[in-house]
């Protein structure tokens, strides 16, 4: 039985416009004595039958066309993934200007509200600082942790948090970068907390395990482990040794005194030995001191030297003659003021001296991270870790675990995976992305991370064409239809892709514009000038915010 072949709808209808024409050009050939008057009768039946044949065609095509589009519509057996429409997106909240600030979609600003932590990765030059970092200094007016390695945004954001957030504004600036601007530094005492724990008669149970913490802090466990740790635990002794005796007896405690008091060995002794006669601490310091000076006297010299040497170069950025020495001589504030009253807090470093700032940078994080948590309730605060990987918190994988609990936020800004695996380890890397709820992907260009983005997006179904072109040249064409799965983006195409990658909890994957401070009425005019162009930086007006996180 052979296959009626269907009829062409456009045929019929240009067929029909034809008759249509003839009818109207021989209509006037309507008169019974003219001979031709039958011409004009058939061009207007043919017309009204071409046009009842396209009426007929029309009903036909109205249900095979449903047909179709179930056929053609993939049912999602392979997978359903895909990125968040418009209704989808406000299903999210994401345009309710609660949370952070993300950028723009559908004409709309973007947010994301956040409880814990909040992940940024772009490479250098992707515009995470401009485009993410000062417009929520512009926009979230919670209290704030800013680490400024590069000393820019104090300088950009500080006035403009004072003036319109009403925030009090503490710029820890060791170098005394931009002092014209931003006023004196204020200073601040990593050993203040072993000072809090030695004035507190109930707390001397802690002093110990916070020394430890501390010189932990300073020399850490690499991520890779290694066949120093017998040498490393060695030079924290010395650490702690020093801190509780600056603390407990000497009363007078600073870093630059303990690298001090560790570089002249015969004062060292002494010390040791004062220590090892004390009582203080249920004799813990007296026993430590005296294993150390065992050790001295009956041990190995050599071994002796490397636990001394190893506590030297730990404290060597804090030498008295150094700037990080004058900014921990004192605490002119405490981190728990975040908690008690609206203020923002820059620890900024320089750039051209970047070694020694990363590692203060990281001794006043830690402390920071240690003081907001022992403080309890109050003020959600919020910590912007910009370039974060360029510095080390101890404990800081643990902490994104817990950082809820304690009403701490923390956006985590780094340009490479790699670089805080190689950081933190392997392992945490894990961590890291399991407990960002929010996670940033803006100008990712490195495989693994792209490759990472793409089976995170997943994989949707789609119908495709198969065409069989038979077993000879003579047989005929046939073709089928399959469906199969497709990656939403391929790593590939997440390398080529300008948007922000934007992921909020189980929602769907959103595509969002980034849009940067600059582009922004009226953040681009209230801000300060950027001291590394000397000028207003501004854009095209791309978004317009008004009023600010309650």
């Amino acid at each position: 039985m052979t296959q009626r072949k269907s009829e062409n709808p456009l045929w019929v209808l240009i067929s029909g416009i034809g008759f249509v024409y003839g009818y109207w050009y021989t209509q006037d050939w309507f008169d019974p004595s003219n001979d031709w008057m039958l011409v004009p009768v058939l061009f207007g039946l043919f017309a009204a039958f071409q046009a009842l044949r396209l009426c007929m065609l029309i009903l036909r095509a109205i249900p095979q066309g449903i047909r179709y589009w179930f056929l053609f519509r993939a049912r999602g057996e392979k997978g359903t993934a895909g990125f968040a429409s418009k209704k989808a997106m406000k299903r999210a909240r994401a345009f309710k200007a609660k949370g952070f600030y993300i950028g723009k979609a559908f004409n709309r600003g973007v947010f994301a509200a956040l409880e814990s932590t909040g992940l940024v990765l772009s490479p250098a030059g992707g515009g995470k600082t401009a485009k993410f970092v000062i417009p929520n200094l512009c926009f979230q007016s919670m209290s704030m942790l800013v680490i400024d390695l590069k000393s820019v945004l104090a300088v950009i954001t500080a006035s403009y948090r004072n003036k319109y957030l009403k925030h009090k504004v503490i710029t820890v600036n060791p170098c005394h970068k931009y002092t014209s601007i931003l006023g004196a530094p204020a200073r601040y005492n990593p050993l203040q907390l072993l000072i809090d724990d030695w004035n507190n008669p109930d707390w001397h149970s802690y002093v110990f395990p916070d020394a430890r913490s501390l010189a932990r802090q300073l020399i850490p466990e690499p991520a890779r482990g290694g066949e120093n740790k017998f040498w490393r635990n060695g030079s924290r002794k010395f650490l702690v040794v020093a801190f509780i005796y600056l603390v407990a007896i000497k009363e007078d405690a600073e870093l630059s005194k303990a690298y001090s008091l560790l570089c002249n060995t015969v004062e060292l002794e002494n010390i040791l030995r004062i220590c090892a006669a004390s009582t203080i601490l249920s004799d813990d310091l007296a026993s430590l001191a005296q294993d150390l000076l065992t050790k001295i006297e009956d041990g190995d010299p050599k071994q002796v030297e490397s636990f001394r040497e190893g506590a030297v170069q730990a404290l060597e950025d804090f030498a008295p003659s150094t700037v990080f020495a004058q900014s921990t001589a004192t605490c002119d504030f405490r981190f728990y003021d975040l908690k008690r009253e609206k203020c923002t807090i820059y620890l900024m470093g320089d750039a051209t001296r970047a070694k020694a700032s990363e590692t203060w940078a990281g001794l006043l994080s830690w402390c920071a991270i240690t003081e907001l948590i022992r403080f309890g309730g109050g003020r959600e605060v919020c910590m912007m870790c910009d370039e974060v990987t360029n510095f080390y918190i101890d404990g800081l994988p643990e902490l994104l675990t817990l950082a809820r609990e304690y009403k701490i936020i923390i956006w985590l800004i780094v340009q490479e995976l790699a670089q805080w695996a190689y950081k933190y380890g392997n392992e945490s890397l894990d961590t890291l992305l399991s407990q960002s709820e929010v996670k940033v992907f803006l100008g990712v260009r490195s495989h693994k991370a792209t490759q990472l983005i793409s089976d995170m997006l997943g994989v949707m179904s789609i119908k495709t064409i198969n065409h069989n072109l038979g077993s000879s040249f003579f047989d005929p064409v046939s073709r089928s239809l399959s469906e199969n799965a497709r990656a939403v983006l391929t790593a590939d195409e997440v390398r080529r892709f300008n948007e922000i990658i934007l992921f909020v909890r189980e929602h769907r994957p959103m595509i969002v514009e980034a849009v940067g401070y600059h582009e922004i009425h009226p953040w681009r005019k209230q801000v300060a000038i950027n001291p590394l162009y000397g000028k207003k930086f501004l854009g095209k007006v791309k978004l317009w915010v008004s009023g600010k996180i309650r």
